[in-house]
């Protein structure tokens, strides 16, 4: 998930935590998928809170371009 896309999604009306839980998902998501194709599978899950970090970096960086 591109932080175009959580930007999209927020513009929308979806809460912070509601984008954590979708990034959360897609990314954990893509992460099975590697591991099946993968032999290498050292790439781990993310957890909640490490999503709703990262959603809301970008949204912070966002509110201050808009400045």
């Amino acid at each position: 998930m591109t932080d175009k896309e959580i930007l999209d999604l927020w513009h929308e009306g979806y809460t912070r935590l509601n984008l954590a839980k979708i990034y959360m998902q897609r990314y954990n998501q893509q992460v099975k998928i590697i591991r099946l194709d993968m032999k290498n599978r050292h790439v781990r899950f993310i957890t909640y809170k490490e999503a709703l970090n990262r959603v809301e970096r970008i949204l912070i960086e966002d509110i201050k371009e808009r400045r």
